[in-house]
């Protein structure tokens, strides 16, 4: 058997989330910061997809992204379903639920790719917040349902990896969204994108940029937790063949 993360069943769909997003991230933050759109010191995510050109690629790389995350969000869920078909309802429905929870995620992820927060800014913050926030949920609640797992189940190592990083995320929502809300009552700038010292609320404005890093960065490594239980998914198909006994036409007689 291979050991590679690259090579064996379906291991590389988590993994490709985790690329995408750290793509996204690293190529809009480069654009956005070379031509001066926002500073260099922990900007908001969002901020480095803000103006164009670079708008335009983050908007485009983060829906592919959105894409791929719900793509393995179910592939995890019908993963849990067949290795559990005779466990108690309560996983079931808990499974369920999760998938619901991060489909939710990733609607908030296109959300913000789709809706700039220089454009929209209510419907950017709600995707935001719904993405960040669903995502914590699932990730809470993929790091306890393996514990009632009958087959199937990760290492105890990994279920404790994937309880923390959603307690680092917890953490991160949490920070991010405080310091944004002191920081936004002493503000008193022009440009937001561009907060100086002389601004008002620049420490707590970069507490909540960098704990929303910690986050994001939260998120992109739990879905590589996933790669090893993914490499033992494979997808078949299987054609079937039909053929229908085509009556005889009587011709009437002339």
């Amino acid at each position: 058997m291979c050991k590679s993360w690259f090579c064996v069943g379906m291991g590389w769909l988590p993994m490709s989330v985790a690329i995408m997003v750290a793509a996204t991230f690293t190529i809009s933050y480069c654009i956005s910061v070379g031509l001066g759109h926002v500073p260099a010191e922990f900007p908001y995510i969002s901020d480095t997809g803000t103006y164009i050109p670079e708008s335009c690629i983050f908007g485009q790389l983060l829906n592919i992204t959105a894409a791929l995350a719900f793509a393995t969000i179910y592939v995890r869920y019908k993963q849990v379903q067949e290795y559990n078909r005779e466990a108690s309802p309560a996983i079931l429905r808990a499974n369920k639920i999760a998938l619901v929870i991060g489909g939710f995620a990733c609607l908030g992820m296109s959300m913000v790719a789709n809706f700039q927060e220089g454009r929209i800014l209510f419907a950017h913050l709600f995707g935001a917040f719904m993405c960040f926030g669903c995502g914590v949920v699932y990730e809470f609640m993929h790091a306890l349902i393996p514990c009632e797992m009958r087959v199937g189940y990760p290492p105890a190592s990994t279920r404790r990896v994937r309880l923390l990083l959603a307690f680092i995320g917890l953490v991160g929502l949490i920070c991010t969204s405080v310091f944004a809300a002191l920081a936004n009552t002493k503000w008193h700038g022009d440009d937001q994108t561009k907060w100086k010292p002389e601004d008002g609320g620049f420490t707590e404005h970069i507490f909540s940029t960098a704990f929303e890093w910690v986050l994001a960065i939260s998120f992109l490594s739990y879905f590589f937790t996933f790669v090893r239980e993914f490499q033992k998914i494979t997808m078949e198909t299987t054609l079937r063949m039909y053929t229908e006994e085509l009556e005889p036409i009587n011709h009437p007689e002339i």
